[in-house]
C-alpha cells in the first residue's frame, strides 16, 4: 500500500490481492464446504417436504374417498357452445351410471373414470363427428384436506383439451362438479364445453363369497368303516382324522367340514378301516 498525492488530497493504492497455493487451498476447502451445506439443506427441504406430502396423503386417504365403484343417484351434465346450444341430460343416464375411482398408494394420485351401464365402457364425447372421442377419464388428481382436484391445462392438437374437476372428501359418497373444454376445435358447429354438476355417487358395496362349511363325499360299500382325514398347513401336512369312522351304505357317502375364514386350505382323503 502506498499513498499518492493527487491536487489536495491523498489516495491510497493497493498492490493487486494475488492468492497463494495455501490461500487457493483454502479458498477451495471452503468453497467446497459451503457448498456441502447448501447440498444438505436441500436435501433436508426436499426430504421435509417429501415427508409432510406424505402425512397430507395418509390423513386424507384416511378421511377421503376409498377406491372403487360409485353408483351416480343424482346429477346435471351439459354440452355447451354447439350450434344446437346446450344439451342438457339428468344424471344418471345410460352412458353415465357409474364412476370408478382409483388412488395409487405409490404415486398418491387419483383418477376418476365416468363408466356406462355395464360398469365398464368409458364415458366420451365426440366433439367433431368423425373424429376421435374425448373419453371422461381425469388422471393425476390431487389431495387437498376437503376434496381431490383434477386440473389439466390445454394440451395439444386436436382438441386442445383442459379440465378442472372438484370431488368432496367424503368415505362413502362422491359430490362431482367440473368442466372439459376443447380450445382447438376444427368445427364450428360442435359443442366446446363438457360439464357435470351436482353430481352425487355412492360407494357399491364389493361382493363377497364366503363358504361356512364343505361336504366331503365318496361312494362307499355297505358295512365297511371308512376314515376320513384331512391335512393342512396348520397341521404340518400331517393327517389329521375328521370325526370318527364312518359306515358305508352303499351308495354316496357324506360328511360336512366347517370352513372357517382365514384358515388354508384343507386336503381329504378316505381310509378302509377293519
Amino acid at each position: 500500500m502506498r499513498r499518492v498525492w493527487a491536487g489536495d488530497r491523498f489516495y491510497v493504492r493497493f498492490p493487486p490481492f494475488a492468492f497463494g497455493k495455501e490461500q487457493d487451498r483454502r479458498h477451495d476447502e471452503n468453497r467446497k464446504t459451503s457448498q456441502l451445506t447448501i447440498m444438505k439443506r436441500l436435501t433436508y427441504i426436499a426430504l421435509t417436504t417429501a415427508a409432510a406430502s406424505s402425512m397430507l396423503y395418509r390423513a386424507c386417504a384416511a378421511a377421503g374417498p376409498a377406491n372403487g365403484l360409485y353408483q351416480i343417484i343424482s346429477g346435471n351434465y351439459i354440452e355447451c357452445c354447439g350450434i344446437e346450444g346446450d344439451v342438457r341430460s339428468a344424471l344418471p343416464n345410460e352412458s353415465q351410471r357409474f364412476v370408478e375411482l382409483t388412488i395409487d398408494s405409490q404415486s398418491h394420485f387419483a383418477t376418476m373414470t365416468f363408466l356406462g351401464e355395464d360398469s365398464q365402457t368409458i364415458f366420451s364425447a365426440v366433439p367433431c363427428p368423425p373424429g376421435d372421442p374425448i373419453n371422461f377419464r381425469f388422471d393425476y388428481g390431487f389431495y387437498l384436506s376437503d376434496s381431490i382436484v383434477f386440473h389439466v391445462d390445454p394440451g395439444p392438437p386436436p382438441y386442445g383439451i383442459a379440465w378442472n374437476y372438484a370431488v368432496s372428501n367424503s368415505t362413502d359418497g362422491l359430490r362431482i362438479d367440473g368442466v372439459l373444454g376443447a380450445a382447438l376445435l376444427t368445427c364450428v358447429d360442435g359443442p366446446t364445453r363438457f360439464s357435470h354438476s351436482n353430481v352425487v355417487a355412492v360407494l357399491v358395496p364389493t361382493a363377497s363369497i364366503r363358504v361356512s362349511e364343505v361336504e366331503v363325499c365318496w361312494n362307499s360299500v355297505s358295512n365297511r368303516n371308512y376314515q376320513v382325514q384331512y391335512r393342512s398347513t396348520l397341521t404340518t401336512n400331517a393327517w389329521i382324522n375328521l370325526g370318527s369312522r364312518v359306515t358305508g351304505n352303499g351308495s354316496t357317502t357324506c360328511i360336512t367340514d366347517k370352513v372357517v375364514p382365514g384358515q388354508p386350505q384343507r386336503f381329504y382323503r378316505f381310509l378302509i378301516m377293519p
